[in-house]
């Protein structure tokens, strides 16, 4: 858990401008998983709705080598959720960050984003919404979550969620550039 906090409230009311934009996020032809996304921080030119993947903005762009520090550009999304700038701005400039909403049902399989420690960026959270129907492990082991507060995610390490409750749940993924400068950053937020 690291200390920033971000009024659950504030998130709530300031997502339902974009209630009717929420697009499939990483969407399989073979399974139905109800996950949708919106882009925060994206490409020059990207909006809320472009790309929210890594495949699907290698696959866009034709650019296979894309990072995830190249996507350091805010999207008008990011401009009306202002509750969310203090944690960004703090780490500015962002890598790709974007909102995943889980809708009941919804999961991550087991999985690590990151295995090698040479990625580009490191990853925080926080959750919105409905989290008491909302499941979270990272190495085998349930994390308590708290609406509003951000964590450090070691992508490393194989995590998966599932959504059952009735309501959505939302979650802020974060890429930070790994540099030494945003780990001193990271190092002094986090909750002792």
């Amino acid at each position: 858990q690291l200390i920033p906090y971000i009024s659950n409230d504030k998130f709530t009311e300031q997502i339902k401008q974009y209630e009717n934009e929420w697009v499939p996020y990483l969407q399989r032809p073979d399974y139905h998983n109800d996950r949708e996304g919106l882009l925060l921080f994206g490409l020059e030119g990207d909006n809320h709705n472009d790309s929210l993947s890594m495949p699907e903005a290698r696959k866009r762009t034709g650019i296979p080598e894309l990072k995830e520090s190249d996507f350091s550009v805010p999207t008008q999304f990011y401009k009306d959720m202002t509750c969310l700038h203090e944690l960004c701005e703090y780490f500015a400039p962002l890598g790709r960050t974007f909102i995943v909403k889980a809708n009941t049902g919804s999961f991550f399989p087991p999985h690590k984003d990151f295995p090698l420690i040479s990625r580009d960026c490191f990853r925080v959270v926080a959750f919105f919404g409905h989290v008491s129907g909302y499941r979270w492990e990272t190495d085998g082991k349930k994390l308590d979550i708290i609406p509003g507060k951000t964590y450090y995610v070691d992508t490393r390490k194989t995590h998966q969620t599932h959504a059952w409750g009735q309501q959505p749940s939302y979650h802020l993924i974060m890429n930070i550039p790994k540099t030494w400068e945003n780990v001193l950053k990271l190092m002094s937020i986090c909750n002792r």
